[in-house]
């Protein structure tokens, strides 16, 4: 006999936990299954978001501790990891204090420890006991892509899933593999710590995602700090548990020793042993094959978060979970996914923050928009607080004319709390405000938010035309 109900989701991390809550509150008999019980939270609270940014908190004390000394302070030694990581889980045990499964439970939600696997397209048994449900979300996250070359498993390698609690004393010399988001926040952390720190990078920049000015931006930052890095570099081999072979440019091979090294060169989707095929779930290249809805093969199963294999975001599952659940109540007006509506921020020192659509997208969709830069060059904020380096550029929509409307379409910033700092232009987007909003609004002197009026200024005073400065003019004197 089956136990039915009407929502099951698989995974209790960003998505699941979403997922499964949202539902529960209005009423719906959900639920939610976890293989382990210790890994509810998911991926940002037990190996992600949460610990690499309390380990980027401890490190930036060290930064600025030694950024002081140009002004009498004596900063000496090194981090003591172990009491690093020690307030590091500590703060992870306050937020697991609400995401654990007993909490759960009180709260009322039905929460199954066990591996789940489909039966069949509507079945799903875990623990010996068969489940149905009128509709099945899958968020069973992402894990870290490992890195298969000669001699990986004798290498002392770590990912984000083992780094926090396997690495037991701050290392020496710190190998980083791949120079995407975890890779360079985690080079600099460590580096900030005391650890001499090397980026291998196959690519020509760091953060290939991102605008290569903001990626020569970063690099000088990191550069500064005493990070080495290696371009259009891979690891090829290892000999023993410390000493890495690398290929530089297809032509060179250098050999680098290390005490530690952390392989960060993607993710994939995490869908072993839970028989999509026996539900009819259709897999491609490793992730499952969904529609614009998030919706799978199976027409009762969806995805959310890392599942989709769209982007690896906990915000992007808190996304993905509003969308399911606008489209499961109001089915005949259905949500598409759109990239247009998300941020993302890589938390190095400068931040990087893009949001919305891109200019690559918007020319690829015919829009009629321009492009703005601004400095952080003669910003008052950045000259007190140095970081005259920062740059902002926007995609806004053209004037139909001179007295038209002009909204943001998206943009990206690089500076210190650029993350922070481009939430209201974010917001600006999604309502669709007309840019005047900025430019009329007055800002506290000298928040670091300024920087945003600055650059929408361009805008108007771009309208101020001979022939209109010379009806103003006129209108004064009248």
């Amino acid at each position: 006999m089956k136990n039915k109900y009407d929502l099951i989701v698989i995974g209790a991390g960003s998505g699941g936990l979403g997922m499964s809550l949202a539902a529960h509150t209005i009423g719906i008999k959900v639920l939610l299954i976890e293989e382990n019980a210790s890994n509810v939270g998911g991926d940002c609270l037990n190996f992600g978001c949460i610990p690499s940014k309390a380990l980027i908190h401890v490190a930036r004390q060290f930064a600025y501790g030694r950024q002081a000394e140009v002004f009498g302070a004596k900063m000496e030694g090194k981090a003591d990891l172990e009491k690093v990581m020690e307030y590091v889980h500590g703060q992870q045990a306050v937020i697991r204090a609400h995401e654990n499964a007993d909490y759960l439970r009180k709260k009322g939600l039905e929460v199954v420890i066990g591996r789940a696997r489909f039966i069949d397209e509507e079945t799903i048994a875990v623990n010996e006991t068969d489940y149905t449900a009128r509709r099945i979300v899958l968020a069973t996250g992402s894990k870290p892509r490992q890195l298969d070359v000669k001699g990986s498993g004798d290498a002392n390698l770590y990912t984000n899933e083992t780094l926090f609690f396997d690495l037991k004393k701050l290392p020496d010399s710190l190998l980083v593999i791949g120079g995407g988001p975890i890779g360079c926040e985690m080079a600099q952390a460590f580096r900030r710590l005391g650890s001499e720190v090397t980026i291998v990078d196959r690519g020509d920049r760091l953060s290939s995602k991102e605008l290569p000015e903001f990626s020569e931006i970063l690099e000088k930052q990191f550069e500064k700090e005493g990070i080495k890095i290696l371009h259009k570099a891979e690891v090829v081999s290892f000999s023993g548990a410390n000493e890495a072979e690398v290929l530089i440019e297809k032509k060179s091979k250098k050999k680098i020793s290390f005490d530690a090294a952390l392989v960060a060169i993607g993710r994939v989707v995490t869908i072993e042993g839970l028989g999509l095929d026996k539900a009819a779930i259709e897999v491609e290249k490793g992730k499952i094959v969904i529609d614009e809805y998030l919706q799978t093969t199976n027409s009762r199963v969806y995805t959310a978060g890392d599942s989709t294999g769209l982007y690896y975001f906990s915000h992007g599952a808190e996304k993905h979970v509003r969308q399911l659940m606008r489209n499961f109540f109001v089915p005949f007006f259905k949500k598409k996914h759109t990239f247009e509506t998300l941020s993302w921020v890589t938390f190095t020192e400068p931040e990087i923050a893009t949001f919305g659509r891109s200019e690559k997208d918007l020319k690829k969709d015919s829009v009629d928009f321009e492009p703005i830069t601004q400095s952080f060059e003669d910003d008052d904020r950045a000259i007190t607080d140095d970081y005259r380096y920062g740059k902002l550029v926007l995609y806004v929509s053209k004037k139909k004319w001179f007295l038209g409307k002009s909204t943001i379409l998206g943009g990206s910033m690089i500076a210190p709390h650029a993350g922070e700092l481009v939430q209201e232009l974010f917001t600006a987007q999604l309502a669709k405000l007309n840019t005047n909003v900025l430019f009329n609004k007055v800002y506290a002197y000298p928040v670091a938010s300024r920087i945003n009026q600055k650059a929408t200024n361009s805008i108007r005073t771009g309208d101020l035309t001979p022939f209109l400065k010379n009806v103003l003019g006129f209108l004064y004197r009248l």
